[in-house]
């Protein structure tokens, strides 16, 4: 879907504003804001990951601790990402 919108987007002025006008509805916003929250999601596990590769976190502990500090992080993020949409 959004690469439809940005290849219409591309194509020609009125699509640009065509694609403008359906990204500022509410649901629109809702729908990106969800993408980018799992996406986002995704990039701080990842990261929790590649440090546990490093061999940091790799007990039962260091594993709840990382998984919380994944949630809190993940959290922060994902609501500065709604104020950053909004």
């Amino acid at each position: 879907m959004l690469l439809y919108g940005l290849d219409k987007s591309l194509a020609s002025a009125e699509g640009f504003a065509e694609v403008k006008e359906c990204l500022t509805s509410p649901l629109a916003k809702f729908v990106i804001w969800g993408l980018m929250s799992a996406l986002l999601y995704h990039l701080v596990a990842g990261i929790r990951h590649l440090i546990m590769d490093m061999g940091i976190g790799e007990t039962l502990e260091g594993g709840k601790l990382g998984s919380k500090i994944v949630l809190v992080v993940s959290t922060i993020v994902i609501v500065l990402l709604g104020v950053w949409i909004w």
